[in-house]
């Protein structure tokens, strides 16, 4: 049930634009993720530049369509909790972490551009 003060337009689409591609991710704090959407809601992501570079990790996500072709998405990690906007219109991504330090609750936000790979990688 939604809020009755949240104003937020839901599209939905029966298969979300991502499923089934590539797409990667230069975040502008010099990270560089592939990312493969295997469907809608599961994704391997392998970090290939930065300070994540070496990194991978499959995760099952949730996601809302929040306008044509925008996703909000979020998800679970060993340490990071995860909100993501994938903007296929602008090309663009917005992720905010979050993770516990030395008992403190702390956060950062990166973003970048997105670009699609042809043709789709499948070598997870």
């Amino acid at each position: 049930m939604d809020h009755p003060h949240a104003h937020v337009v839901r599209h939905h689409q029966e298969i979300p634009a991502y499923a089934g591609n590539t797409y990667r991710y230069d975040y502008l704090d010099g990270n560089v993720f592939i990312i493969h959407f295997f469907d809608a809601t599961h994704r391997h992501d392998e970090g290939i530049a930065g300070q994540h570079k070496g990194y991978k990790g499959y995760y099952a996500f949730n996601y809302v369509e929040i306008a044509p072709c925008v996703y909000f998405m979020y998800w679970l990690e060993e340490v990071y909790t995860v909100s993501q906007v994938l903007d296929l219109n602008r090309m663009a991504v917005y992720t905010h972490y979050t993770y516990d330090q030395d008992g403190e609750r702390q956060s950062f936000f990166h973003c970048g551009p997105v670009t699609r790979l042809y043709p789709k990688p499948h070598h997870y």
